[in-house]
């Protein structure tokens, strides 16, 4: 029982599918059948890696998951379920033995890819209880489609777009559809995390995909691959901060001009008696940019006409 607590904490931590978790009990369980000079045994190892890799896990954290894999009973679709919280949607899961299935790569966890980006920038708003988060994803994804990259002005990004109730993942590929420039591989994509809680918004952007272009910066080499290769734009946008600041800047524009704070919900001052304490109150929601200058002056006046 507690290894099950523990590798469930691990899973929670790293944002590990159900699928990579099959994938990954199995592959372990092999190796143990197999003898120390196997071939095949290497390939595994090399697949653990992959894994290792996928997820972000460090060396510490990667020994003490491998040791509670291998205690473990092997993890298939009929127990994988117990080493979640969530209910897991298991329709037309294959329960398979077999370690040659490939892992599940498909949009990372939400706390898995924020530990993986790079040139990384957040912003928080408040006051939007009835924000619609699927307006403000179309608002982004159109402006990422909108993007141009490389030395074609016709050469567009690929946008993928993983949506759910209250975040939702956006990913620009700049160099999916490009000719790869140094340093980019085909995960080089700038990545926004929008997330929902009540009446905040919070946005997380920063690339993944592009180690070598940014380290390039610190050794001087990264004037070629900004400068040099065909598909440069992108690499260049990646060296210098522009798209991120780019989309930053967009989002900025956006909350302030298209969207609409709520007030109401936000101030509410008919239930307390201390009027320079509700003052003091208003200030603050001002200063925070949840009420305008305006907003502020008028009802502090209403206030002060009380007393």
């Amino acid at each position: 029982m507690e290894s099950i607590e523990q590798i469930k904490e691990i899973v929670k931590e790293y944002g590990i599918e159900y699928k990579n978790l099959i994938y990954i009990s199995n592959n372990f369980h092999e190796i143990k059948k197999l003898g120390f000079f196997s071939s095949e045994k290497e390939k595994l190892k090399k697949k653990a890696q992959e894994f290792k890799k996928l997820h972000t896990i460090g060396f510490l954290p990667w020994g003490s998951f491998i040791m509670l894999i291998e205690k473990a009973p092997l993890i298939t679709a009929a127990n994988v379920s117990k080493y979640y919280d969530e209910d897991l949607n298991l329709d037309g899961v294959i329960d398979s033995q077999s370690t040659n299935d490939e892992m599940h790569i498909g949009p990372p966890s939400i706390n898995t890819l924020k530990k993986s980006l790079t040139i990384r920038k957040i912003r928080k708003y408040t006051g939007y209880s009835s924000l619609d988060l699927s307006d403000v994803t179309a608002e982004v994804e159109s402006f990422f489609l909108n993007q141009k990259f490389g030395w074609a002005s016709e050469v567009k990004p690929t946008v993928v777009v993983d949506k759910k109730p209250d975040n939702a993942l956006i990913r620009c590929f700049t160099a999916k559809t490009l000719l790869k420039t140094w340093g980019n591989s085909n995960e080089t994509a700038i990545n926004l995390i929008i997330e929902k809680n009540n009446d905040s918004i919070e946005y997380t952007c920063g690339f993944t995909g592009n180690e070598k272009v940014l380290s390039a910066k610190h050794i001087g080499v990264a004037v070629l691959t900004g400068g040099v290769s065909l598909a440069g734009n992108a690499a260049s946008a990646i060296k210098d901060d522009k798209l991120v600041k780019q989309t930053m800047e967009f989002i900025e524009n956006m909350m302030n001009s298209q969207f609409s704070k709520d007030v109401a919900n936000t101030v509410n001052i008919q239930h307390e008696n201390d009027i320079p304490a509700q003052i003091k109150r208003l200030s603050t929601l001002k200063d925070e940019g949840i009420l305008t200058v305006e907003e502020f002056t008028s009802k502090k006046t209403e206030l002060l006409n009380k007393m």
